[in-house]
């Protein structure tokens, strides 16, 4: 038997143990997406959030006995970021009522929901780095010789702004991996990674940043032109998620006239990501030539 909790006694359990297990298995379906920060103050149902953003730091003096020293100031400054994305979640389940449901067929159907949701919301991810991001000047494809270089170099960039080594990711395509594991220079980090980073899906360091791997990075023919993200390198504290359920997912009983004796898993989500600084990600490119194509 499935769910023990009647509707005579509630369901608000049932309601956040099916959350919790949906926002769980998408975890799996997100690479870029699990990087992201949650900084924000405030309610995402309230149609915006804020977030606090501060670029410099605390002025260190010296400091004189008699004068004493200079009153600083600083601040930090709110972003307010609107949410514009409300996924739900309508899945019939025909032939059972609510609170006869099977337990293998709730687990499938979880599954399914993660998976859809996790894809969708880490294609925006992607999409949010790609779009508003800094591009290298070199558009040539990166080979073994030229792909390590290239990354620590916008690594570079990033430690220029003030910016730890340890809040900088990169997430490469897989061409941009198979030929990053062909130079020694990379493949001999990742042989001395350690278990909770392998679980987390780092794939090695460059100069000291967890680098991942992506298959849902722009490739030739999914965008507009033909163009390849090769890599993005990017700090995730400029890189910003937001989520929260609306109505929490619950196996509920269809009672609209036509469905008899069926229920449907029923939830929506709002959720919105954001790249507050675009100095604080690069992207590199590979156009591909006229004759290739």
């Amino acid at each position: 038997m499935a769910n023990p909790i009647l509707p005579t006694n509630g369901t608000h359990e049932l309601q956040e143990r099916y959350a919790q297990a949906i926002v769980a298995l998408k975890r799996k379906e997100n690479v870029v997406r699990n990087l992201f920060r949650k900084d924000y103050e405030g309610s995402p149902l309230s149609g915006a959030v804020k977030i606090p953003t501060r670029n410099t730091e605390v002025v260190v003096g010296d400091y004189d006995v008699a004068a004493g020293g200079t009153l600083g100031t600083g601040a930090t400054t709110y972003t307010t970021v609107t949410i514009s994305k409300n996924q739900y979640v309508n899945e019939l389940i025909d032939g059972y009522e609510a609170n006869a449901v099977p337990d293998n067929i709730i687990a499938q159907r979880l599954d399914s929901a993660a998976y859809s949701m996790g894809r969708t919301q880490e294609l925006y991810a992607i999409g949010k780095l790609e779009a508003t991001t800094s591009v290298e000047t070199s558009t040539a494809l990166l080979t073994t010789s030229t792909a390590y270089g290239a990354i620590v170099n916008s690594i570079a960039t990033l430690k220029k702004l003030g910016i730890n080594i340890n809040d900088i990711k990169v997430v490469v395509s897989v061409d941009t991996e198979a030929t990053l594991y062909q130079d020694v220079k990379f493949s001999n980090s990742a042989g001395v990674l350690g278990a909770e980073l392998i679980r987390q899906g780092v794939i090695g360091k460059i100069v000291g940043a967890e680098v991942y791997t992506s298959a849902n990075l722009t490739q030739e023919g999914v965008a507009e032109d033909d163009v390849n993200v090769e890599y993005v390198v990017f700090s995730p504290l400029w890189a910003q998620t937001v989520e929260e359920w609306m109505v929490m997912p619950s196996i509920q009983d269809l009672k609209d006239g036509k469905h008899i004796g069926a229920s449907a898993l029923q939830g929506r989500m709002v959720y919105e990501d954001s790249l507050l600084d675009v100095t604080t990600c690069r992207k590199k490119t590979y156009v591909v030539p006229e004759e290739e194509e």
